[in-house]
This record gives C-alpha cells, structure tokens and sequence, in this order.
C-alpha cells in the first residue's frame, strides 16, 4: 500500500496540512498474484479433450499389424467400447464441473484420473516395444507366433494416456491453487474447518474408501488373465516385461495414493473428485481386462486381477461420488446438535467424529494381529508336497518371524492411550518393512510352485494374510495421524527443519540404496537386486520400503519433534531387520561373501539413528 505523505509545514509551528494521496501506478499484476485456478483447470480440460480424441483415433486406426502380412484378430468389442468412453466421460464430466463452476471437482477428477493413467501409458510403451507379450486383449487377438508392428494407432494412444497424464498435474496445480483462496474446505460448522476429509465423512465411508484403495493395490499385482493358449501367454506381474510389470505397479499405487491423498484432503469436493477419477482410472485398468477375458473367446478368461480391480474400481466410484454429499450432511447435523446443545436442549455429547483414540486403537489391533499372522505363519508349513517329495526350507521365514515380533512390539502401544500418539508413526512406517520381508517369502513360495509336486501351504497363506493386516495397519495408522491434527494447533505455518532434512535425507539414501543392492553374492545364487530382470517380488518389496524411508526422511523434517523421531527411528529398525536377512538367510547360497548393500545399509542405519536423536532435541514439541 502506498505511504500517505504530509506537507511538512506542520513542522514549522503552521497549521496541520491536509494529507495528500498518492494514487498507485497501474503496474500489471503478474501470474502469480492471480489466486483464481481458472487458468490451470482451462489447461488441464484441454488436456482432456485430447486424451479423448487420441483414444477413439487409436481404436479407430488399429494398433498392430502383422510383419508378414497374417491377419491379427480383433479386439474384444465391450472392452474396446469401455476404454474409448472412460477418457471421453472423463472430459465430460471435467467441462461440465467447470462450467457449473465446481473447479475443485473439475480439476481434483482429473489429477485422480491422471494419476492412474501414467501407469496405463508405460503399459502403451509395452505395447509399443513387444506388442504380443503386452497382452493387450481389447486391442487386438493375435492369432498365431507371427511378428508384430505397432502402427502409428499405438503411438496415438500413447499420446493420449501421456495428455491424461498432463491433464492429471494441470488438475493437482489448480487444486494447490484453489487450497490458496478463501472457502477452501468450507463447512457449515466452523469446528470442522481445517479438519481432513476422513474426519468429516466418517470411520464408514473412510474405511470403505481405504479398503477399495488396497484392494486396486492388490489387483494391479495380479493378472488381468488367465490362459491356456499358446500365443497368448500370461506370467505373473512381477515376471512379466519389465514396462508391463511397472505400468501396473504404477496402476496400484497411484490409486493407493490418490486415495490416501484424498482423506487427508481439507476439501471433501476435492477429495470426491480425486476419488471418482482414480475409480474411473482402474476401470479403465481391470475394467477393461475384464471384459476383454470374459468375451475374448476359449482357452483365455479374465484373472484375478480383472476381478478385484474392477470390484475395487467401482467401489472407488461409489464411495467417491457419494464423499462430498455425506461430509455436508454430517456437517449439518453437526450444526444442528452444537445449536441443541448450546439451548440446553442436549447433554455435553461430542459432535466430531471418533477421536484418535478409536483410530489409535483400531490401528494398534490391525498391526497385533498383522504380527501374529507374520509369526505364526512363518512357523509353519509354507510349502505342502506330494508324499515322497523333499520339502524345501525357506530360510526367509527367519526374517518374517523378526518382523512379525517387532510388527506386534511396536503395534501393542496404539491400544494405551498413554504412548498411542508416541508409537503412531512406528507402526504407519514399519508395516512397509513387515511387508518387504514377507515379499521374499512369497518369491520363493513363486519359485516352487514351478516344481511339480509342490504348493502352497498354510504358512504361505497366513503370511499372505498378514501382508493385507498390516496394509490395512497402515491406512488406519494414516487415519489415527489425521484424528491427532486435530488437537494441533496448524494455523501456524510449521518450517522445514534444514539440518534436519539433510541428515535424514542421506541417511534415507544410504538405505534405499542398501535395499536397491544384493545383500551377499553366492557362485549359485544372489540375494535380490534391481540389477536383476525380471523383478521379483522381494525386489519389489524392498524397493516400496526404499522408497517409503525416503518419504519417511522428508515428513520428519516438517514433523512435531517426537514424532519425526519416532519416525526417523522406524526407519532404521526397518533397515535392520532387512539386514538381518544376512546371517539368517545367506546359507541358502554356495559360499556366500558380504555383497554390495552391506556398507550403505549399516551407514544409512547410524545416520538415520543420528537424524533421529537431534529430531528429538529440537525445541519444538
């Protein structure tokens, strides 16, 4: 604001002068100053409009031909109509957001939608690298071994799931915009302001909401289809080509995310939004896959994974449209008892959802019971044979057995309310550690199953049950950590601890490194690494946990100092444990010798330990 200036008369004993006001220049205001997410929601719709286009030219033009000329079968019809309306519907539904001017919907459905596209689009990239193995059923049918090109239709289609995926950031920038101007999260109760989106629509709809998100999770690791047809060959995702095996990590996860974002949004209209758009995403995953197995024709049908996604798809869909409605009518009743109770007309009953205790506690059950299962089953049979056959020791099943016990210490906590708040982030972090262990025991269970005689046993399937435990252990562990904000006063703007982030950092590093590397080389065999196609699914194990420490190190940055300590500390007991995986498991190999992991794991280890100590000696609380 320009600074009145006075006539400096009065300084000479005159009479006080009139002020005189300087006028401001008509200096243009620059981007930045405009709080309005208009603009960004105008980019993303168009975007939109050509994902849209691109996916019916694709369809239109046809995807593959045949490098010697051999007819290639066509796509199955319904599944083809499906992927061609999902990106249409998108667009539609974005413009007419925009129009009756819910911008946060608008562009929240498309930043859901985006999401789960980037993983559709490296699944493009594997059609367009080795069309037959990407097993792309709605596309196209190939009909024997012959050879085939990607026509310029699969080019077209990756440009249209790429312009989804831009739509998607266009749609989260217009968001962060939206989150800057007044009304944001608006409520017609006051106390429920500011508050996360699974506070206001309830323990219900929330957990609903995070059970459909694992279970897209789940789906985008199982396969789409299941085949007794010599050209059309299904592996499992971890042992499928490696654009293949990340499109549909990338599926699983973005929808996981999107829906963890989603609660913890201050805006239910922009969480509905998220949510439709991630569950209109899997149909266009699982959906699509679906409907393709089932028409496709004999020898071929639809997988596990089309079964669960689509059921997880749907779900998403549902609970995500009806997310803004309910959260407004539970604001309402909300109003309605806080006025009864202030007439007198009510005793002293809360009018908020369940506080953190509830979600404290059912967290602290989910991981005890998690752990047990990890115990338990790692104690028992994880293979069953034919009589007469050897049954073959899984040496993981020792690091199970740690992790399920750690899993259970850690977990016990949540269900006293003295020490929940304290152990909260040890059991929202460490479940991923449980999880990265239990990975290699369902590698090797993977590997026998190959050998004739050999399946799965009881211990396989408690471990497979402790893993959904201790996934569902995280998201309510997420939830709890919601329900505390709300005892914390956030008005204020919380800093980034400096020093903080960069000892955290490298020590996160150091471990997602140690996990990226072989803990010990054999002349036989070598423990996991990503240097090693195809990824199995103890890589993938480690390489989630690596990359859930790296985010772990930047959230303790901005934490409360106990809590980020806490954190920090989770961190490396999850690295230990994975090194244990050493001397418990490296006698399954021929003269085995420390591998490359080994140094960065025991550094990452001392300075996650260290990062954690000086968290705990800031001054904040």
């Amino acid at each position: 604001m320009p600074t009145p200036t006075f006539d400096d008369s009065s300084a000479r004993g005159a009479e006080r002068a009139e002020p005189q006001r300087i006028e401001p220049t008509d200096a243009p205001s620059g981007p930045a100053d405009d709080p309005s997410p208009t603009s960004r929601v105008a980019v993303a719709l168009v975007f939109a409009l050509v994902a849209a286009t691109a996916g019916v030219a694709a369809q239109v033009m046809g995807v593959v031909q045949s490098v010697d000329g051999s007819r290639v079968g066509g796509g199955a019809a319904s599944a083809a109509v499906l992927g061609v309306t999902l990106p249409v519907l998108v667009a539609v539904a974005a413009l007419v957001g925009a129009a009756t001017r819910r911008i946060e919907f608008a562009a929240a459905l498309l930043a859901g939608y985006g999401a789960v596209a980037l993983g559709i689009a490296l699944l493009d990239v594997a059609l367009l690298s080795d069309p037959i193995d990407a097993n792309r059923l709605e596309l196209f049918r190939p009909l024997s071994a012959a050879m085939l090109d990607a026509t310029a239709g699969a080019q077209i289609l990756l440009v249209g799931h790429a312009a989804s995926v831009l739509a998607g950031v266009a749609g989260w920038s217009a968001v962060h915009r939206a989150g800057l101007g007044d009304g944001y999260g608006h409520s017609v109760y006051s106390e429920h302001v500011g508050r996360a989106s699974a506070g206001r629509v309830g323990p219900l709809l929330g957990s609903l909401l995070g059970v459909f998100g694992v279970l897209a999770a789940v789906a985008a690791f199982s396969s789409l289809y299941r085949s007794a047809d010599p050209v059309v060959i299904v592996t499992a995702v971890v042992e499928s080509p490696v654009f293949v095996a990340v499109g549909s990590g990338v599926v699983g996860l973005a929808a996981l995310v999107v829906v963890a974002s989603a609660l913890a949004s201050l805006s239910p209209l922009v969480a509905s939004g998220a949510t439709v758009g991630a569950g209109l995403g899997v149909l266009g995953f699982a959906g699509v896959g679906l409907l393709a197995g089932l028409s496709t024709g004999a020898r071929v049908s639809a997988g596990l994974g089309a079964y669960l996604g689509t059921a997880a798809g749907i779900g998403l869909l549902i609970c995500g449209a009806a997310l803004a409605p309910v959260a407004a009518a539970r604001d309402r009743r909300a109003l309605q008892r806080a006025q009864a109770r202030a007439d007198g007309a009510r005793g002293a009953r809360g009018v908020a959802g369940p506080g953190s205790a509830k979600w404290h506690a059912a967290a602290g059950g989910a991981g005890v019971l998690a752990g047990v299962l990890f115990v338990v089953g790692s104690l028992l049979p994880i293979l069953e044979t034919d009589s007469g056959t050897a049954v073959p020791q899984i040496l993981a099943t020792r690091v199970v057995l740690v992790a399920g016990f750690v899993m259970i210490l850690g977990s016990v906590p949540l269900l006293f309310s003295e020490f929940a708040a304290a152990a909260r982030p040890f059991v929202a972090l460490f479940w991923l550690g449980a999880v990265s262990a239990s990975a290699s025991v369902l590698q090797s269970v993977v590997l026998a199953e190959d050998v004739d005689g050999v399946g799965t046993g009881i211990g396989a399937l408690a471990i497979i049950a402790g893993v959904v435990a201790a996934a569902v252990t995280g998201l309510l562990a997420l939830f709890a950590g919601s329900a505390e904000r709300d005892d914390v006063d956030t008005s204020a703007d919380v800093s980034t601890d400096g020093v903080m982030l960069g000892v955290g950092l490298v020590g996160a590093v150091l471990l997602a490194i140690g996990l990226a590397l072989p803990l010990y080389r054999g002349s036989d065999v070598t423990a996991a690494t990503v240097t090693e196609f195809p990824w199995g699914w103890d890589t993938w194990g480690q390489m989630v946990l690596a990359v859930g420490i790296v985010v772990a190190a930047l959230v303790a940055a901005r934490a409360r100092a106990a809590r980020g300590s806490v954190l920090l500390a989770a961190a490396a007991v999850a690295g230990i444990v994975h090194l244990s995986s050493w001397p418990l498991t490296s006698a399954r190999a021929t003269d085995p010798t420390m591998g490359p992991a080994v140094l960065p794991l025991v550094v990452g280890i001392v300075v996650l330990g260290v990062a954690a100590a000086l968290s705990a000696r800031r001054a904040d609380r």
